[in-house]
């Protein structure tokens, strides 16, 4: 009814007109702005359709400019009073314009155009504050956001991308490039919907394309240097420091970055980091736990540097080189709680633990991409990565086993060191070669990654069983075990593409993969009872694989409509086992149908569903049958007699954004099921010893639903955003010898409101609501639910022409049915800034936390239990801090 009402109401209101050129042809594609006419801040905008026609809705009263443009003609300008009634301005002509260099003027004036495949945004146009980097100016622009994960979604879909000035910025990482450029420096924002490297070279649509932004720097910024330098001391001994430093050319460029500081704030790669934070060996970072928990957040202190280069060069037209490396140092220290409540159908028992943890890393990180599209024929690609990673994890963890009548019976306590020492080096060759044929094509690629780890893992564990009888036993167990464990594969790819009638083409697609690794295992252990008992173990397992697929498909190819279906022929060999040992060989053949379809009638729209089979080949952890029980809690063993789980997957995927009437709608779903799959199996004794190995029983589904609708306001001055997100996992596992089947579902919604002027005052609120439910069919009395509520309020406003002032409460709200937790959380920053001078110099007052009630949460639910972690966190601190920037200009050019 809402938008019935909307639509209708808008007929009668509103701005409209027909654009033509001197022939009186319709024009298609004209950008239509609204502007106030104080600060040329965009008001409302459209785009003319195949007829040329406008239609500006949704706009309120005042007096406006209205600027119309397209390339290649001159631009036309207009005084407008609205006043709720509608305006028709009949027919408007365009006169050509010879003259190319009114490109610059136009992106001066006109705050976004939409071409093809490309919606351009003038930067200047969105407010952004004097010390802000890009990250803050992508959230002003419609259509795009930047997700929980720190990911930017522009029309439903994730960048894979970022560049400046048409060039690579330190790999095209979206995280370093956001953070470290300052807004003042850019022109011009692009929303590219990028072509493959194939069908730029043939001209053949085959609907890969992917989203990319590029910014465009200011003219002044490009042949001279610019950049930052900030510094900043608080209370509590806090501090910050980051300084960074670009050179751009029409031939070459130059980026320097460096960062250090102990307040919590990350360089890169940081999931990798929490990840692999938990210095206990254990089964928490198995893949088929069956929740869609949110990855863990950072906890503790952090102290970090980093220290990054970027250099690019062409070497001519359509010839480059672009290289970066990238060191990064942190220490992640801090204490932790932990409830874990756990079932074996027979032996129920709760679990809690006391954490004191210090992680530290160390990486080397090296990118290269050298692309050469110089010929009409061919395009070269190379990219390479050379990665060097040292993390050491140290944990003593108090831990208590309770019976289900809150009894203690057993008390350990696990001081653990680990080292893992990483070193990656990647390889990805591609060429690509249009014959002469229209049409007809091949590609080869080639990839080889190349992985050696080193773990070193020294265990103390001190155990005190049966404490409230009158017999208790201690026991001490000290191990120390290496693992070296060294993977190298290798892939080759060829493709074929043949035009056949029309549109239509035959394609065949060949793909090996060469997998070899071998994992070297040497532990020592201690026991000790009433006397001391030694026990050795080395062995080495290797393991091969070879995957080949064929892959034979029929396609239809057009600028809006693909369609593709076909079979591929899979053969996998593996061959597995001990050295010195009878060796595990095994070779089977699948066949594997697929079907895409997609459809994009008009820049903004995009329909799309998929279809696809899968054979997955167990992992070499889960096949190898040698015991790991460094922790003697937690005791992990492969089976040899795994087979390859069967998946098949469905996708659906619809985007319809419209920047003329400033609504966006995405919509992605995904399901997949598979059979055969490969599922735990664990067994846990009197003593709370689990042990775990794998087996193939059952299905395993998995359904995930992702919606975001967005819609802008003129008249009412605000702008709303809805999402919502839901998932579905169901798994199987045994436990002590029965089958449990768990399902967890997943339910997110958020609403955020802001107003739409946002040159002197921006404010955003909202709220936000998660729920998980997780059921067990052998124990669905401990069936789990608990929530989570968000809400949150930011502003953002110019209290005099330089002094900015930005405050944000979150008011969150932790429920547990199980733990019969309810905890409140209000966080409460802010911040002043002002600045000096030319707004080159600028002092600014931070104040995080001043309730000083941040501590971190971490909930999870598993296939026998589930537990929730709290974690102590950096809390309230004040920072006051000095920045100088070097900026060849602060205005437009």
């Amino acid at each position: 009814m809402l938008f019935f009402s909307v639509n209708f109401y808008s007929q009668k209101t509103g701005i409209k007109g027909i654009i033509t050129d001197t022939t009186k042809q319709p024009l298609e594609m004209v950008s239509v702005a609204l502007l106030n006419p104080k600060d040329s801040t965009l008001v409302s905008f459209a785009s003319t359709d195949k007829t040329g026609n406008f239609f500006i809705t949704d706009v309120p009263s005042g007096s406006f400019l209205l600027q119309i443009n397209l390339l290649g003609y001159k631009a036309f300008s207009k005084q407008i009073t609205y006043q709720n009634n509608l305006i028709d301005l009949q027919t408007i002509v365009l006169n050509d314009d010879v003259n190319t260099l009114n490109e610059i003027v136009i992106a001066a004036l006109i705050p976004i155009q939409i071409k093809k495949d490309t919606v351009s945004f003038n930067a200047s146009s969105f407010k952004v504050n004097f010390d802000d980097n890009i990250e803050s100016l992508l959230k002003k622009l419609p259509g795009i956001e930047i997700n929980s994960e720190g990911k930017v979604v522009s029309q439903g879909t994730v960048v894979t991308k970022i560049m400046i000035d048409g060039k690579e910025f330190f790999g095209g990482d979206p995280s370093i490039v956001l953070k470290n450029l300052s807004a003042d420096v850019i022109k011009k924002v692009e929303i590219i919907d990028k072509k493959s490297d194939e069908e730029e070279l043939t001209g053949v649509s085959d609907g890969n394309k992917e989203i990319v932004i590029n910014f465009t720097l200011k003219d002044a910024n490009k042949n001279r240097g610019f950049g930052k330098a900030a510094a900043g001391l608080g209370l509590d001994n806090r501090y910050f420091g980051n300084a960074n430093y670009s050179q751009f050319n029409a031939k070459t460029q130059l980026s320097v970055i460096s960062k250090f500081n102990n307040i919590n704030i990350t360089g890169s790669n940081i999931q990798d980091f929490l990840e692999n934070a938990d210095g206990v060996a254990d089964d928490s970072d198995d893949e088929s736990k069956s929740t869609n928990s949110p990855p863990k957040s950072l906890s503790g202190f952090l102290e970090t540097t980093v220290i990054g280069a970027n250099y690019g060069r062409d070497f001519q037209k359509k010839e480059s080189l672009n290289a970066d490396y990238f060191y990064n140092a942190s220490e992640n220290y801090g204490f932790s709680e932990t409830n874990r409540i756990s079932f074996t159908n027979t032996n129920n028992f709760n679990f809690k633990s006391k954490d004191n943890f210090l992680n530290t890393t160390q990486n080397h990180n090296f990118n290269f991409n050298y692309t050469n599209k110089t010929s009409k024929k061919n395009t070269i690609t190379l990219k390479g990565r050379f990665f060097s990673d040292d993390r050491n994890f140290f944990t003593d963890r108090k831990g208590a086993f309770l019976n289900t009548e809150d009894e203690l019976v057993t008390q350990n306590d696990i001081v653990s060191n680990n080292s893992n020492n990483l070193v990656l080096g990647n390889v990805n060759f591609n060429y690509f070669h249009s014959l002469r044929k229209k049409g007809r094509s091949f590609t080869v690629g080639f990839v080889a990654n190349i992985n050696n780890t080193d773990k070193q893992n020294t265990q103390d564990t001190y155990i005190n069983r049966n404490v409230n009888t009158n017999n208790p036993t201690n026991q001490e167990i000290n191990t120390f075990r290496d693992e070296d464990i060294q993977t190298n594969t290798f892939n080759f790819r060829f493709k074929f593409r043949e035009p056949l009638v029309g549109k239509h083409y035959l394609n065949l697609d060949f793909n090996t993969n060469f997998l070899s690794g071998k994992e070297i295992t040497d532990q020592s252990r201690k026991i000790t009872r009433t006397t001391s008992v030694e026990d050795f173990i080395k062995f080495q397992y290797n393991h091969q694989q070879i995957i080949t697929k064929s892959n034979l498909f029929h396609s239809y190819n057009t600028s809006k409509l693909n369609i593709s279906s076909g079979l591929e022929l899979q053969n996998l060999l593996r061959q597995f086992g001990q050295v010195n040992e009878p060796q595990y060989s095994t070779e089977q053949l699948f066949i594997n149908p697929n079907f895409s379809f997609q459809y994009k009638p008009k820049t903004g729209k995009k329909y799309q569903f998929s279809y696809r089979k899968s054979i997955k080949p167990p992992r070499p952890a889960e096949t190898n049958p040698f015991v790991n029980d460094l922790n003697p809690f937690a005791i992990i063993t492969g089976n040899v007699a795994l087979e390859p789980e069967k998946t098949n997957t469905f996708q659906a995927l619809v985007n319809v954004n419209s920047y003329d009437a400033s609504i966006g709608y995405n919509l992605t779903l995904n399901y997949a099921i598979a059979r055969h799959a490969i599922i735990r199996n664990v067994s846990i004794d009197d003593d709370f010893i689990r042990t775990i190995s794998y087996q193939n029983n059952g299905e395993r589904e998995i359904f995930k639903g992702d919606s975001n609708f967005s819609k802008r306001f003129n008249k009412l001055g605000f702008r709303i955003t809805l999402q919502n997100k839901y998932g579905f996992n169901a798994v199987n596992s045994i436990i002590n010898f029965n089958l449990n089947n768990v399902v967890s579902q997943d339910f997110s919604t958020n609403f955020i409101i802001q107003n739409n002027k946002k040159r002197n005052v921006d404010v955003k609120a909202g709220v936000f609501y998660s729920e998980n439910n997780t059921s067990f069919s052998i124990e669905n009395n401990l069936n789990r639910k608990f929530t989570t509520q968000k809400y949150f309020g930011m502003i953002d406003v110019d209290l005099i022409k330089k002094l900015n002032f930005n405050t944000q409460l979150d008011y969150i709200i932790y429920d547990d049915e199980n733990f019969g937790i309810r905890q409140e959380l209000p966080i409460w920053n802010a911040a002043m800034s002002y600045p000096l001078a030319n707004k080159n110099h600028i002092l600014k007052l931070v104040l995080i936390d001043l309730l000083n009630k941040n501590v971190d949460i971490f909930r999870r639910s598993t296939i026998n239990f589930f537990e929730e972690t709290t974690s102590q966190s950096l809390g309230r601190y004040i920072i006051l801090s000095y920045t100088f920037k070097l900026s060849a200009s602060n205005k437009s050019s």
